[in-house]
């Protein structure tokens, strides 16, 4: 096995420990018996998971936003006849 692959196979793991399917079901069929107790806090291989999405929903750094995206969406085309689109008018 190539190092990389070995690598990606460390990585993947990290993000869905191994038994994490079995962890949810059974949380499943727990919270049919009454446990109000999140599943985090029962099953380790889901906490994982969970901090994995948490970490996964950083905000994109390249995506304009605020004062900058204003001034984009305020900004017009040279000429004052419309907004161009790739060298085109858009109608």
């Amino acid at each position: 096995m190539p190092y990389t692959e070995f690598v990606k196979w460390i990585e993947f793991f990290r993000k869905r420990p191994i038994g994490w399917r079995e962890d949810q079901r059974t949380y499943m069929f727990l919270r049919t018996q009454g446990v109000k107790e999140p599943a985090e806090k029962l099953f380790t291989s889901l906490s994982l998971i969970k901090k994995q999405e948490i970490d996964s929903q950083t905000p994109d750094q390249a995506v304009p936003k605020g004062v900058f995206l204003e001034k984009i969406r305020q900004a017009k085309s040279e000429d004052d006849t419309g907004p161009k689109f790739w060298g085109k008018y858009v109608e």
